[in-house]
């Protein structure tokens, strides 16, 4: 099968979904398939310009023009987006047709550019990985009857309905998926992953990075990856301050993202607090593997619009997860149904001191909750698991 991959980030960039296009690539390559990614020049954090066309690991990479000015801002986003709509087109338009374009939503609603580009017997899945505009919505950023949300949600619709398969993270979304105009027999189920070759479970004693993030803390409660606007900071805030006297507890902060500011300025001065930068993904195990117990939040505003995907890293670390967030959330039914952490809604700080202290009091229930996340990942949540039902979806459709 000739599968076109289309996102706007895809390695060596960092972007977490050009992480995934790449993974899906990989191991469609592995099993026989043709793989073409369109993807663009420029870079996720801004700046850089990659080459027009490469070849990454037996993939066909090409590279559109398009501006690359960075998330700081909106109109910086929307420039970026706006230039990769138009290149991605008129790339589309002139690349032999294949048999299925799967195309994902960075960046947003870019299933639109395919669909108008897609020619007679190419099929279309659309990989939601957060769903517009209703996301935006949530967020703010804009109206809910302003003419642009209406007309986006127009395109949604139309994107939905065309779609041979719409494949999402989470029963949550399914449902929304369906709200938005796509037909429930056409939803596929399919979380993200973690690469389980990466990512694994290293020992404190010999993990060079577990002192750097400790600084002489004997329990690390470690936040890693994007803290954004779909993200519960106050809740995390509440119970750093609670425990701010307890010198053998340290909440790391690794990451960045639009409320990285409200995190930095609800903690400052608390002694038990740190922050650390990303770190490169040859380093992602020791990172990951550095904490005791990792922290997952999600606002309830942005329940089905996506998913948190870092419980998978953290259980192939072999780690315990403390989620807070609705607990319809697929890493709320995951964590309890695998018994590898705790659930605390929003807004609950005591729960979550709670959570917290018990571990840290019991180290015996924390490596009994890592040992066992590390088993259910071997046995259902790994890459190759992800990717063989991916797979089996598209050659439905041939």
């Amino acid at each position: 099968m000739k599968i076109l991959l289309l996102n706007q980030f895809f390695p060596p960039d960092l972007a977490p979904t050009g992480q995934m296009a790449a993974d899906l690539a990989e191991d469609l390559i592995a099993t026989g398939h043709s793989v073409t990614v369109v993807t663009s020049r420029g870079d996720y954090l801004g700046g850089e310009k990659r080459d027009a066309r490469s070849t990454w690991r037996g993939i066909e990479v090409h590279r559109v023009a398009a501006t690359s000015l960075g998330k700081s801002t909106l109109a910086h986003r929307a420039l970026d987006y706006g230039s990769f709509y138009a290149s991605a087109g008129w790339v589309l338009r002139r690349l032999p047709p294949p048999d299925v374009i799967v195309a994902m939503t960075t960046p947003p609603l870019i299933a639109a550019a395919a669909l108008g580009a897609r020619r007679k017997g190419t099929k279309l899945v659309y990989w939601v990985q957060d769903l517009y505009p209703e996301i935006a919505v949530a967020f703010g950023a804009i109206g809910e009857s302003a003419l642009h949300t209406r007309a986006m949600a127009a395109v949604s619709r139309r994107v939905m309905q065309a779609s041979a398969q719409v494949v999402v993270l989470g029963e949550a979304m399914k449902e929304m998926a369906v709200n938005a105009g796509a037909g429930r027999d056409r939803v596929s189920v399919v979380p993200n992953w973690a690469d389980g070759k990466v990512v694994r479970s290293i020992p404190h004693e010999s993990n060079p990075l577990r002192e750097d993030l400790a600084r002489g803390a004997r329990f690390v409660v470690l936040y890693s990856g994007n803290i954004g606007r779909a993200h519960d900071v106050s809740t995390m805030v509440g119970a750093a301050r609670k425990l701010a006297d307890r010198t053998d507890i340290a909440f790391v902060f690794q990451g960045e993202g639009n409320k990285r500011a409200e995190l930095e300025l609800g903690t400052r001065g608390l002694p038990n607090v740190r922050f650390a930068p990303y770190q490169p993904r040859e380093r992602l195990a020791e990172s990951l593997s550095a904490a005791d117990v990792h922290l997952i939040t999600l606002s309830p505003n942005v329940l089905g619009l996506l998913e948190p995907s870092k419980l998978y890293g953290v259980m192939a670390a072999g780690r315990a997860a403390l989620y807070v967030g609705p607990d319809r959330a697929e890493v709320a039914k995951t964590i309890a149904a695998e018994r590898v952490g705790a659930c605390v809604a929003n807004g609950d700080v005591d729960g979550l001191v709670e959570a917290i202290t018990r571990r840290a009091a019991e180290p015996a229930l924390c490596l009994e909750e890592g040992a066992r996340a590390r088993q259910a990942f071997d046995r259902s949540y790994s890459r190759p698991h992800r990717t063989a039902h991916f797979a089996t979806i598209l050659a439905s459709l041939s």
